[in-house]
Protein backbone atom coordinates (compact mmCIF):
# COMPACT_ATOMS: atom_id res chain seq x y z
CA UNK A 1 0.00 0.00 0.00
CA UNK A 2 1.62 3.51 -1.24
CA UNK A 3 0.91 6.65 1.13
CA UNK A 4 -2.15 9.22 -0.91
CA UNK A 5 -0.62 12.31 -2.55
CA UNK A 6 -0.11 15.18 0.37
CA UNK A 7 -2.50 17.74 -0.16
CA UNK A 8 -2.28 21.20 1.51
CA UNK A 9 -4.65 23.81 3.34
CA UNK A 10 -3.50 27.39 4.67
CA UNK A 11 -5.23 27.79 8.06
CA UNK A 12 -5.22 30.68 11.00
CA UNK A 13 -1.99 30.50 12.82
CA UNK A 14 -3.95 30.14 16.00
CA UNK A 15 -6.37 28.04 14.79
CA UNK A 16 -3.93 25.69 13.57
CA UNK A 17 -1.55 25.49 16.73
CA UNK A 18 -3.50 22.50 18.01
CA UNK A 19 -2.54 20.68 14.88
CA UNK A 20 0.65 21.71 15.56
CA UNK A 21 1.65 21.69 18.98
CA UNK A 22 2.16 17.54 19.25
CA UNK A 23 4.75 17.91 16.42
CA UNK A 24 6.81 21.32 17.98
CA UNK A 25 6.71 19.41 21.49
CA UNK A 26 8.64 16.45 19.90
CA UNK A 27 10.85 18.57 17.58
CA UNK A 28 11.61 21.42 20.36
CA UNK A 29 10.60 20.04 23.89
CA UNK A 30 11.34 21.80 26.56
CA UNK A 31 13.57 20.14 28.43
CA UNK A 32 16.10 20.26 25.68
CA UNK A 33 15.85 24.00 24.61
CA UNK A 34 16.32 25.48 28.48
CA UNK A 35 20.08 24.07 27.41
CA UNK A 36 20.24 25.68 23.82
CA UNK A 37 20.69 29.32 22.50
CA UNK A 38 16.69 29.15 21.43
CA UNK A 39 15.84 29.44 25.36
CA UNK A 40 14.10 32.78 26.74
CA UNK A 41 14.05 33.85 22.54
CA UNK A 42 10.40 35.74 22.04
CA UNK A 43 8.79 34.25 19.01
CA UNK A 44 5.88 36.01 16.87
CA UNK A 45 3.20 33.64 16.12
CA UNK A 46 1.90 32.80 13.11
CA UNK A 47 -0.51 34.65 11.22
CA UNK A 48 -1.45 32.18 8.67
CA UNK A 49 0.01 28.37 8.63
CA UNK A 50 0.52 26.50 5.63
CA UNK A 51 0.34 22.59 6.45
CA UNK A 52 1.23 19.50 4.61
CA UNK A 53 -1.63 16.36 4.99
CA UNK A 54 -0.85 13.01 4.33
CA UNK A 55 -3.87 10.71 4.77
CA UNK A 56 -5.54 13.04 7.07
CA UNK A 57 -2.72 13.66 9.18
CA UNK A 58 -0.37 16.67 9.36
CA UNK A 59 3.49 15.56 8.19
CA UNK A 60 5.00 19.33 8.07
CA UNK A 61 3.98 22.73 8.50
CA UNK A 62 5.46 26.09 7.76
CA UNK A 63 4.24 29.29 9.32
CA UNK A 64 3.44 32.84 7.35
CA UNK A 65 4.07 36.48 9.13
CA UNK A 66 3.68 39.26 7.01
CA UNK A 67 4.88 42.92 8.32
CA UNK A 68 5.70 46.31 7.38
CA UNK A 69 9.40 46.06 8.62
CA UNK A 70 12.46 49.03 7.87
CA UNK A 71 14.85 48.00 5.39
CA UNK A 72 17.71 50.99 5.75
CA UNK A 73 15.01 53.04 7.14
CA UNK A 74 12.40 52.07 3.77
CA UNK A 75 9.09 50.56 4.68
CA UNK A 76 9.33 47.68 3.33
CA UNK A 77 6.62 44.50 3.09
CA UNK A 78 7.96 41.14 4.22
CA UNK A 79 6.85 37.75 4.37
CA UNK A 80 8.35 36.08 7.29
CA UNK A 81 8.75 32.33 7.32
CA UNK A 82 8.93 30.42 10.47
CA UNK A 83 7.94 27.18 12.42
CA UNK A 84 8.97 24.92 9.46
CA UNK A 85 8.53 21.11 10.48
CA UNK A 86 8.28 17.96 9.25
CA UNK A 87 7.31 15.35 12.03
CA UNK A 88 10.16 13.51 13.06
CA UNK A 89 9.37 10.26 11.83
CA UNK A 90 8.90 11.58 8.13
CA UNK A 91 12.11 13.77 7.32
CA UNK A 92 13.58 12.91 4.75
CA UNK A 93 11.30 12.26 2.35
CA UNK A 94 10.23 15.32 0.74
CA UNK A 95 7.73 17.10 2.93
CA UNK A 96 9.78 19.87 4.16
CA UNK A 97 10.55 20.77 0.32
CA UNK A 98 6.63 20.35 -0.19
CA UNK A 99 5.91 22.78 2.08
CA UNK A 100 8.04 25.28 1.15
CA UNK A 101 7.63 25.21 -2.56
CA UNK A 102 3.74 25.43 -2.11
CA UNK A 103 4.56 28.41 0.58
CA UNK A 104 6.74 30.04 -1.72
CA UNK A 105 4.18 29.86 -4.69
CA UNK A 106 1.69 30.98 -2.51
CA UNK A 107 3.50 34.04 -1.73
CA UNK A 108 4.56 35.07 -5.35
CA UNK A 109 0.40 34.49 -6.31
CA UNK A 110 -0.99 36.04 -2.80
CA UNK A 111 1.33 38.30 -1.34
CA UNK A 112 2.00 41.87 -1.56
CA UNK A 113 5.37 41.53 -0.10
CA UNK A 114 8.85 42.38 -1.83
CA UNK A 115 10.88 39.87 -0.04
CA UNK A 116 10.31 36.46 1.96
CA UNK A 117 12.63 36.08 5.13
CA UNK A 118 13.35 33.40 7.43
CA UNK A 119 15.93 32.54 10.33
CA UNK A 120 17.53 29.15 10.20
CA UNK A 121 20.21 27.28 11.87
CA UNK A 122 23.51 26.44 10.02
CA UNK A 123 22.52 22.98 9.89
CA UNK A 124 19.48 24.16 7.22
CA UNK A 125 20.92 26.68 5.39
CA UNK A 126 21.85 24.51 2.35
CA UNK A 127 18.49 23.10 2.58
CA UNK A 128 16.33 26.25 2.23
CA UNK A 129 19.62 27.64 -0.34
CA UNK A 130 18.44 24.95 -2.67
CA UNK A 131 14.81 26.09 -2.81
CA UNK A 132 16.24 29.78 -3.91
CA UNK A 133 17.04 31.20 -0.31
CA UNK A 134 20.12 33.62 0.27
CA UNK A 135 22.19 34.32 3.03
CA UNK A 136 21.45 38.29 4.23
CA UNK A 137 24.61 39.52 5.47
CA UNK A 138 23.83 42.58 6.92
CA UNK A 139 22.32 43.88 10.25
CA UNK A 140 18.61 42.32 11.44
CA UNK A 141 17.24 44.16 14.94
CA UNK A 142 14.19 43.03 16.87
CA UNK A 143 12.40 43.42 19.83
CA UNK A 144 13.29 41.08 22.81
CA UNK A 145 11.46 41.51 26.18
CA UNK A 146 10.16 45.22 25.01
CA UNK A 147 13.31 45.92 23.97
CA UNK A 148 14.99 46.40 20.34
CA UNK A 149 18.61 44.81 19.78
CA UNK A 150 20.68 42.92 17.28
CA UNK A 151 19.34 39.79 16.54
CA UNK A 152 22.72 37.13 15.54
CA UNK A 153 21.36 34.27 17.32
CA UNK A 154 20.34 32.49 13.66
CA UNK A 155 21.23 33.18 10.44
CA UNK A 156 18.94 35.23 8.22
CA UNK A 157 17.72 34.44 4.70
CA UNK A 158 15.77 36.70 2.17
CA UNK A 159 13.95 35.05 -1.33
CA UNK A 160 12.85 37.60 -3.37
CA UNK A 161 9.23 38.14 -4.51
CA UNK A 162 7.74 41.04 -5.75
CA UNK A 163 11.34 42.94 -5.63
CA UNK A 164 15.09 42.25 -5.40
CA UNK A 165 15.64 40.18 -2.12
CA UNK A 166 17.94 42.41 0.04
CA UNK A 167 21.21 40.42 0.62
CA UNK A 168 22.77 43.37 3.60
CA UNK A 169 22.47 46.43 4.82
CA UNK A 170 20.15 47.01 8.05
CA UNK A 171 17.10 45.10 8.38
CA UNK A 172 14.71 46.43 11.61
CA UNK A 173 11.54 43.78 11.89
CA UNK A 174 9.92 46.40 14.44
CA UNK A 175 8.92 43.78 16.46
CA UNK A 176 9.43 39.84 17.22
CA UNK A 177 11.32 37.33 15.10
CA UNK A 178 9.11 34.62 13.87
Amino acid sequence: MTASAPSFLVKDGALSWPEISDMRQCIYPPEKLIHTPMHGIEWAHAQRRVLLYVEDEVRAVAGIHEREVLCDGQKTRVAGIGGVMTEPEFQGQGYGKQVMLHLMELLETEASCALGLLFCEDHNVAFYDKLGWKLFKGDMVVEQHGITGPFAFRNTMVLPINGPAKMDGHIDLCGLPW
